[in-house]
C-alpha cells in the first residue's frame, strides 16, 4: 500500500472519482445525476482512502473495500477499468458491519455484498447503459442472456426493483443451486468464485472481527457528524497494519499472503479457459 489519498467530506469524493472514470457512458451518468452518481453518492457517505500497490501479488485480492480502501488499478480499455473501480465503490458503498458477528453470519453477509456489487457491475450496468456494453467487451458475456431476454427487459422497464432483484436470483442461484451439468463455461466459472469466496473467509477466521468492530465505530463517528476525526483515527488505524509490514507496507500482510496463492492458482485456470480476459495495462 503506498501512494494513500485521504477525501474526507463528500464533494471531494465525488471531484476525486468523477476524475477517474475512463470512458464517456460512465463519466456522463455521473456528472449528470444518473446511476452511477447514485452510487457514488453512496459511496461518499463516508471518508474514503484510496491508494496504489506496493506489492499487486499479494494486494490484488486483499479486499482492502472492505475496510475502507479503494486500490488503482488499472486495464487498457478504459471501460473495463471503469468497472472495475464501479464494483469496488460498491463493495465499500454498501457494507453492513456487526461487531461481535458468528462467522458463518459474516461469510454469508460478505456473500451477499459480493452478490450485489456482482450483478451490479456486471449486468445492471449494461441495462442502465446500454452504450456500454459494445465498450467493454467485444467477446459474448453472462449478461447478454439477460440483456437479450425481452421478459427480463419488459421487466426491467416496467418495475426495475423487482428486476435487479430478479437478476441476483438468477446469480444466487448459479452460486449455489444450478445443477453444474445445465451450467455453461460462464456459470461454471461463477460457482468457482463462489466456491474461492469461502475460501477467503476462512483466511480471515481469526481476525475478521477486529475489522468488523473498528469499521462499525468509524461508521457510526462519521455519519454522527465528526468525519474528519473519524478519518484520522481510521488512518492512524491502516497505517499501524501496515507499518507491521515492513518489507511492502501492507495491511494484514498474513491474510493477504494466505489468499494470493488461491487466487492466482484460479485466475491461471480461468484465463486458460475463458477467451479475452481483461488484462491490467
Amino acid at each position: 500500500m503506498k501512494n494513500l489519498v485521504a477525501l474526507t467530506y463528500p464533494q471531494d469524493i465525488h471531484r476525486h472519482v468523477h476524475g477517474l472514470w475512463r470512458c464517456e457512458p460512465i463519466r456522463d451518468s455521473h456528472a449528470n445525476g444518473g446511476f452511477i452518481h447514485d452510487i457514488v453518492e453512496q459511496f461518499a457517505s463516508l471518508p474514503r482512502l484510496f491508494c496504489d500497490t506496493t506489492n499487486d501479488r499479494l494486494e490484488r485480492a486483499h479486499f482492502c473495500s472492505w475496510w475502507g480502501v479503494s486500490m488503482n488499478r488499472t486495464y487498457d480499455n478504459p471501460a473495463i477499468e471503469d468497472l472495475y473501480r464501479l464494483h469496488e465503490m460498491f463493495h465499500s458503498a454498501f457494507m453492513p458491519y456487526f461487531p461481535g458477528i458468528g462467522f458463518d453470519a459474516f461469510h454469508r453477509k460478505m456473500e451477499d455484498n459480493e452478490l450485489k456489487a456482482s450483478v451490479c457491475s456486471e449486468i445492471r450496468v449494461y441495462f442502465e447503459l446500454p452504450h456500454l456494453r459494445e465498450l467493454a467487451f467485444e467477446h459474448p458475456i453472462y449478461a447478454d442472456r439477460f440483456l437479450s431476454d425481452s421478459s427480463m427487459q419488459t421487466l426491467w422497464q416496467r418495475n426495475k426493483p423487482v428486476a435487479i432483484e430478479t437478476l441476483q436470483e438468477a446469480r444466487r442461484d448459479v452460486m449455489f443451486s444450478k445443477p453444474e451439468h445445465e451450467m455453461d463455461l460462464a456459470e461454471r466459472w461463477i460457482r468457482r468464485f463462489a466456491l474461492q469466496n469461502r475460501q477467503w473467509s476462512t483466511c480471515w477466521y481469526d481476525r475478521y472481527l477486529d475489522i468488523e468492530q473498528h469499521m462499525y465505530e468509524f461508521q457510526i463517528r462519521a455519519l454522527q457528524g465528526d468525519r474528519s476525526g473519524a478519518m484520522a483515527e481510521h488512518i492512524g488505524w491502516i497505517e499501524a497494519q501496515a507499518g507491521e509490514d515492513t518489507d511492502d507496507h501492507i495491511p494484514y500482510r498474513q491474510e493477504a499472503a494466505l489468499f494470493a496463492n488461491i487466487y492466482w492458482s484460479n485466475r491461471r485456470r480461468y484465463e486458460a479457459q475463458v477467451p479475452a480476459v481483461a488484462k491490467p495495462g
